[in-house]
């Protein structure tokens, strides 16, 4: 069994140099998906997440970089057994994702500006539903965190309210570069 290693010492030893803390957060990740069963992955990755989130050096300039109005997705990292991605997604001031649903597991946390994300329930069980209905909305501040289970509907929304841009960090089972946009399908609301 591997030794799940805190980043919160680390990043304390880290101080003068951020980007060692992406390399041993990324350690990190792959020993927690070494040694626990799966559907404990995304809680045990927000557990971790919050000493990342602390380091207001941790991306690049390209990494934080928009080029449009839409929302943009850097990779910060991909596993080289496709296990899991880490990607930086900067959000423009007043965006919304489309209501979507991911074909795999997200632990994600706000490293600048806020996101209101809104979580969502299918209007029916059936597979060609594409409608949902809202069930609750969280508003996460830079430092929040939050995680989506394994194997289960995990369909939302979100949102930067801010009138600046937001920059989030999300780890994503699989490698992103080789599942796309990692959307199992995209929902209207429910009329």
């Amino acid at each position: 069994m591997h030794e799940v290693i805190d980043i919160s010492e680390l990043r304390k030893s880290a101080a003068n140099d951020p980007a060692a803390l992406i390399p041993a957060f990324c350690k990190t990740v792959a020993d927690i998906l070494a040694s626990l069963p799966l559907e404990e992955v995304p809680g045990k990755i927000a557990e971790q997440l919050p000493s990342l989130l602390s380091c207001p050096d941790l991306l690049t300039a390209k990494q934080r970089s928009l080029s449009g109005d839409d929302y943009e997705k850097h990779e910060i990292f991909l596993c080289p057994h496709d296990d899991f991605s880490v990607l930086a997604v900067i959000w423009p001031a007043g965006i919304h994702s489309p209501i979507h649903d991911h074909q795999t597991w997200c632990t994600f946390g706000v490293l600048e500006g806020e996101i209101q994300e809104t979580i969502y329930r299918a209007a029916d069980a059936s597979p060609d539903c594409c409608e949902a209905d809202a069930v609750s909305s969280t508003h996460h501040v830079a430092g929040s965190v939050a995680h989506m289970p394994v194997n289960a509907s995990n369909i939302h929304c979100m949102h930067n309210p801010g009138t600046t841009p937001a920059i989030s960090i999300h780890i994503y089972g699989g490698n992103s570069s080789k599942l796309g946009a990692n959307v199992d399908k995209i929902y209207t609301v429910r009329t």
